[in-house]
């Protein structure tokens, strides 16, 4: 067995290729003198990358522990660097994409939240709201840590570090089929574990089965209204007919928008996805007969569509967006439990008439001046082109979005006879 000091030396002397050999065989100093030699350059190539050498050094270590799992599978020992440097670059840019990969909440997804539930801007969360947060991750990670090694390895490496399948499939050698298994059996078993913990993950009756014998009052679009330019979320405003009643609910862009373009009576070239539910249902002789905001649990909005079928009646649940925005196309009444609206209508003042309704709607379809002007700008640069040198630049970047998520790789050229 050789002196400390000698292997040391040893080490120092050696290519990355040779090192690169010897840390797969399990040497331990071997692999401590790559990121020695290394660590300093894919630390300012990660500082370089997201802006703060704070947050470079945490992705830096990150790149590390990925390139000690994944070292068996590194086809160029001599080009250690460029691996290296190569993870530092993949997670940097997942980092900087996870804000954006959050844009759809869980409350534009409901596709229906009581005025109250959301602020109009940002703020700081509330001590209680923080000290629920606080419950909330202790009880998940409480759930994970029961789950078999195996399980929980992929459970953290996706959910917590944001690591897509197939790097984890890298990191711990097996194929991505195994990792979306363990995934899929981790969510059933978690799910099993927190339902007793969390509302939303009980069974609930549907909503469709109970809306029949409610009181139901008539409503109308009365207006939507984008709060805030940089938010996601729209107000959507019923107001009751024949009274001085609002009813508003925070929907998502999407419906939004639709509806916003179905009241100003702007049809698109081709069918958008509430036109072309409404047309498959006229073609398969299924009239909507109503749709109702018909019940509120726990902040969020329930909706029911009535249908007819030949003499059949039904009644389905639905997000209300999707169900007003599916009334609207069909021409069908749209209505509000009594219920619903003595919980969360808003009464109109006195002094205040309805002067213009539908006001909002330019606003929320209007697009900010300058990103129109980038727009029109991005357009005249694309349309100078000539067909071929379209062609060339999409198919550039299809196989460089394709190379970068890992859907294609580059094959080894054939070795020379």
């Amino acid at each position: 067995m050789r002196p400390k000091r000698i292997e040391e030396t040893l080490t120092v002397s050696m290519t990355d290729g040779e090192l690169v050999r010897r840390a797969q065989q399990g040497q331990r100093p071997a692999f401590e003198e790559l990121i020695a030699r290394h660590q300093p350059v894919a630390l300012a190539l990660a500082t370089r990358i997201v802006g703060d050498r704070e947050r470079g050094q945490e992705l830096t270590q990150e790149a590390i522990l990925h390139a000690y799992l994944s070292l068996d599978s590194i086809r160029k020992p001599d080009s250690f660097r460029a691996w290296l440097c190569g993870i530092v670059v993949n997670l940097c840019k997942n980092h900087l994409r996870r804000p954006r990969v959050q844009t759809l909440s869980l409350e534009t997804l409901s596709g229906g939240r009581s005025f109250d539930s959301l602020p109009f801007s940002d703020k700081a969360p509330q001590p209680h709201e923080a000290a629920e947060a606080r419950e909330t991750h202790r009880l998940i990670l409480a759930a994970v840590a029961q789950l078999s090694p195996a399980n929980r390895d992929a459970v953290l490496l996706y959910y917590f570090e944001q690591i897509s399948v197939r790097e984890i499939a890298s990191l711990l050698h097996i194929s991505v089929t195994a990792v979306k298994g363990r995934l899929h059996k981790s969510r059933r078993k978690l799910r099993e574990q927190l339902r007793p913990d969390f509302h939303e993950l009980q069974p609930r009756p549907a909503v469709a089965e109970q809306t029949r014998s409610k009181q139901m009052i008539p409503v109308t679009v009365l207006d939507i209204v984008k709060p805030d330019q940089e938010a996601d979320h729209r107000i959507l405003v019923l107001i009751s007919d024949g009274e001085r009643r609002l009813l508003p609910i925070w929907i998502g862009p999407y419906e939004a928008d639709n509806i916003a373009l179905n009241l100003q009576e702007k049809k698109p070239v081709r069918p958008m996805t509430y036109s072309l539910m409404a047309g498959l249902l006229d073609k398969a002789s299924v009239r909507i007969e109503s749709v109702a905001v018909s019940a509120l649990e726990k902040e969020t909005f329930y909706a029911t569509i009535h249908a007819q079928s030949g003499e059949e009646s039904f009644a389905i649940d639905a997000r209300p967006s999707d169900a007003i925005a599916l009334a609207l196309h069909t021409q069908s009444p749209i209505f509000a439990a009594a219920e619903v609206m003595d919980a969360v209508g808003v009464d109109i003042p006195a002094d205040m008439e309805i002067a213009a309704p539908g006001k909002g709607l330019d606003d929320v379809l209007n697009i900010d001046p300058e990103e129109k002007e980038r727009r029109l700008k991005k357009r005249e640069e694309w349309e100078s082109k000539s067909p071929q040198e379209r062609r060339e630049e999409n198919r550039t970047k299809l196989l460089a979005y394709l190379s970068e998520s890992g859907s294609l790789s580059q094959s080894e050229a054939p070795a020379a006879e």
